[in-house]
């Protein structure tokens, strides 16, 4: 041992640096409380002790002294932060640690003088450059980095702050320059909402012009002529629709937010699954990132890989201060990393919920960028709406812009204008993307100070703040994991703009999963320590092998009290089991299905009697039961598929698959079924109809309005009260809003879509076995794009929105070069020139960031 790590020992078990931390975290929190706390505060000596134990602990290699170091950075920042001392301290700290997005914050405009630091920096700046760009690596990114160079399958997690899209933005660079860009990329996301935010940002971060960055799962014959690579940026369902075509092979697959695979409550996870077994059956390099799990191999073993390529990094960029509030009880909390937990003086109780929640944003969050997690939609929109409320109106031109939007895009009643008429947002998956992505970018900007959000957050959204404060410890009924749990609290805390970020766990009503049981439900804030987690494919809990068996041959499950989401989950595998099976693919749930069942084989030979479907199509339907797929395949009853796209039209197709695909049982379970009953058929229909035919969505919210109105439709408030649709009343006007925009992209583009794609691919089958020929209009397509226009459609297919698409076509058509319907060619810069000139200046910001012009 060296007399450095000797050193390092000492410090880590010496109770006086135990004592030093508790009294620096205990100034802290007091001063976070707003509290006068210069008795408590530190000595000049113990000041002095903490700045000389930082510099020992961080040249340890232990990450335990590297965040203890940091820590003390962090913390005496705020208090030091004109101490010339301190700067050159902290600015040694850094160095060492390698954090170099900090280094500007510590130093502001001073300028230190010291060779030794001086040089470590230029060494480290120089050996730990990110390729293509100024940016360093700290020195854990860097260790990394130049692991996953040496593998051709990795798997790693980390802290939320940790930058782990800033990975994987630099190994695609790596991978270009390598391969001299060889080679096509593929970045796997768990949801649509991610697509845009992500793909946008690569557009500006790789400079290579071969490169074409898609979102869509057809590569367009405009970028298919010359010497053209691809970055594809897929949620699940876009990979296995790539995968099942002839399409440019993809030979890296980089897999984000990787946890959600191990979900056993997502119904999407199956998909994620089915997904990387079918990349993996391509032979595409697979490498995985997720948020603090410790076993990161269990990604690799799932996917039959080696273990060996895993790194875990719990070494923190961003240090974070954890507080508990409770306003019902009256108590305040500091829980310290290094001490018992301290209790602590604060001013905001109230008995009105709302009024709690003002005063601790106005005492805790003061003029800092703060985020509200509300965990319900619901709850988002009324904490939003209420804290409005005791707030003036601002005054401010992107705000203004938005607010326009909002009004003419989607609904002038809607809640949200009164929220950004007061400088406040709420966030959640349901918002339209654009609106959604213009409030991030007003939080980022700190135009927008407060953000209410739900779970968007977990979903890999980048959205850090100074503070978050949490009211909820759960999703939806579903208490928060600890993965979860620190997923979202880890955006506590912005890396290159704070040094620490504050997390404020906050009980501000007595109720069910708002903290109302303080002594086991704050376990998850107090141990930071994550434990392995495992998958039930590896598992076989609740005899998952077998009931995927009796879910395959339509058989009752071992239990009576299978949720509809286990019930979901257990078809969604067995279906993709079935896919398994029949193709033969070597994966961990075909062998543990032979292996746990003992039924296996009788249940395999009872897929290959039973199953006409070919193998192309089973793999784009694996939330589909086999057994309606082959009726429909050998019923000798005559089918085909509306030509017209109008309401009677799209009723009638409905109507036609909720016979077909039994959606009475399959569909109508849980708290919010896609169909509860054949009546809700009505108001798809007057969604699908407007969507498909290239209706704005104000004009379709204002269709659906209409349609409640007339017909007097009933809806659910809050998931529990049933009353009958007012036109006049705002609340029912935003309810209809909300689900429009929900509906739209989880109903009509995911659900009812997957259910047309495996209709229309059966109905061709059907057609080239009979001498009939009869077109088959792709309405899959028409349920993706929103529109029967294939000019609209091509333009999406180059990365346009959906509106812009439109306005491409209304208003610049002749910039585009047409074959046979087909875009062949167009006139980039000639068409920048023109939009430049033009009062389309909201038109040519979105067309600016789909091209990578900004």
């Amino acid at each position: 041992m060296t007399f450095l790590n000797r050193l390092v020992d000492k410090a880590l078990k010496d109770p006086y640096v135990s004592f030093l931390l508790v009294k620096l975290e205990k100034q802290y929190a007091n001063h976070f409380m707003g509290k006068n706390t210069e008795i408590h505060n530190l000595t000049e000596k113990e000041y002095l002790d903490l700045l000389r134990f930082a510099d020992i602990l961080c040249r340890s290699e232990k990450y335990e002294a590297r965040n203890i170091a940091y820590k003390i950075i962090s913390l005496l920042h705020v208090f030091y932060n004109d101490d010339q001392m301190f700067k050159l301290q902290a600015y040694n700290v850094l160095v060492k640690l390698g954090n170099f997005p900090s280094i500007e914050i510590v130093l502001g405009e001073t300028k230190v003088e010291s060779d030794e630091i001086l040089i470590d920096k230029i060494v480290k700046e120089t050996y730990q450059a990110a390729p293509g760009s100024s940016n360093i690596f700290t020195d854990t990114q860097y260790k990394l980095f130049e692991k996953m160079k040496d593998s051709n399958h990795f798997s790693f997690s980390g802290p939320t702050s940790f930058g782990k899209s800033f990975i994987f933005e630099s190994f695609i660079k790596y991978l270009i320059e390598k391969k001299n860009g060889a080679d096509n990329i593929a970045l796997l996301v768990p949801t649509r909402a991610l697509i845009h935010q992500v793909s946008t940002k690569l557009k500006n971060v790789i400079k290579d012009r071969k490169y074409k960055i898609l979102t869509k799962p057809i590569v367009p014959l405009l970028y298919k002529q010359g010497d053209t690579r691809f970055i594809f940026v897929f949620t699940p369902e876009r990979l296995i629709s790539y995968l099942s075509e002839a399409n440019p092979v993809i030979n890296y697959l980089l897999v984000d937010e990787a946890h959600k695979l191990l979900s056993e409550t997502d119904t999407r996870a199956p998909l994620f699954y089915h997904a990387l077994m079918i990349a993996k059956r391509k032979s595409i390099n697979l490498y995985f990132s997720s948020p603090n799990i410790p076993n990161t191999d269990i990604f690799l073993q799932l996917v039959g890989n080696s273990v060996e390529e895993t790194l875990s990094i719990k070494e923190n960029s961003v240090a974070q201060n954890r507080f508990f509030i409770d306003c019902i009880e009256k108590r305040a909390i500091y829980f310290s990393e290094y001490g018992e937990e301290q209790v602590l003086e604060y001013s905001g109780y109230h008995n009105d919920p709302h009024t709690n929640l003002k005063n601790a944003i106005k005492i805790l969050g003061k003029n800092n960028p703060n985020i509200i997690y509300c965990n319900t939609k619901d709850d988002t929109i009324q904490y939003a709406l209420e804290f409005a409320k005791t707030l003036p109106y601002t005054s401010d031109n992107e705000l203004e812009q938005l607010i326009n939007l909002v009004r003419d895009t989607m609904h002038e009643e809607y809640y949200l204008v009164d929220c950004l008429n007061k400088g406040i947002a709420y966030h959640f998956g349901g918002l339209p993307q654009r609106i959604r992505e213009k409030i991030e970018v007003l939080f980022q900007k700190k135009v927008i100070k407060n953000i209410f959000c739900t779970s968007t957050l977990l979903e890999g959204v980048n959205l850090p703040a100074k503070n978050i404060f949490i009211l909820s410890n759960a999703i939806g009924l579903t208490k928060l994991s600890k993965i979860d749990f620190w997923n979202l609290a880890g955006r506590a805390g912005r890396l290159t703009e704070d040094l620490s970020g504050n997390i404020i766990c906050l009980r501000i009503i007595d109720k069910k999963n708002r903290w109302e049981n303080p002594a086991k439900d704050l376990q998850v804030i107090k141990d930071k320590s994550v434990e392995d987690v495992s998958s039930v494919l590896m598992t076989n809990k609740g005899k998952f092998y077998v009931n995927i068996g009796h879910s395959i041959k339509n058989e009752p499950f071992t239990r009576k009290n299978v949720t509809d989401n286990e019930k979901r989950m257990l078809d969604s595998y067995g279906n993709i089991l079935a896919y398994h099976a029949l193709s033969k693919t070597d994966s961990i749930l075909r062998s543990k299905f032979i292996d746990r069942n003992n039924q296996a084989k009788e249940i395999i030979n009872y897929l290959e009697k039973l199953n006409k479907v070919p193998e192309n199509i089973l793999s784009q339907s694996s939330t589909i039961k086999l057994v309606y797929q082959n009726k429909i395949l050998s019923s000798s009853i005559k089918m085909n598929i509306p030509k017209k796209t109008g309401y009677q039209e799209c009723l009638d197709l409905l109507n036609r698959l909720y016979d077909l695909y039994n959606w009475g049982k399959e569909e109508s379970g849980g708290r919010n079924p896609f169909v509860r009953n054949k009546a809700v058929l009505g108001y798809y229909a007057v969604l699908m109809s407007s969507w498909i035919n290239s209706q704005p969505l104000n004009v379709i919210i204002n269709k659906t309005i209409n349609y409640f109105d007339v017909n007097s439709k009933e809806i659910s408030i809050n998931n529990r009260d049933v009353v009958l649709f007012e036109k006049d009343n705002r609340a029912h006007i935003n309810h209809i809003v909300n689900s429009v925009v929900s509906d739209i992209e989880n109903v009509l583009r995911f659900k009812i879509k997957i259910y047309v794609k495996n209709y229309v691919d059966l109905l061709t089958i059907k057609n080239q076995k009979s001498e009939e020929i009869i077109d088959i209009p792709n309405w899959d397509n028409y349920l993706e794009y929103g529109t029967t226009d294939l000019t609209i459609i091509e333009l999406q297919n180059l990365g346009f929105q959906r509106h812009i698409a439109s306005f491409l076509k209304n208003k610049y058509l002749d910039f585009f070069i047409m074959e046979n319907g087909v875009i062949t060619n167009f006139l980039e810069i000639e068409l920048k020139e023109q939009l430049q000139k033009s009062k389309y200046k909201q038109e040519f910001e979105e067309v600016s960031n789909t091209l990578g012009w900004s």
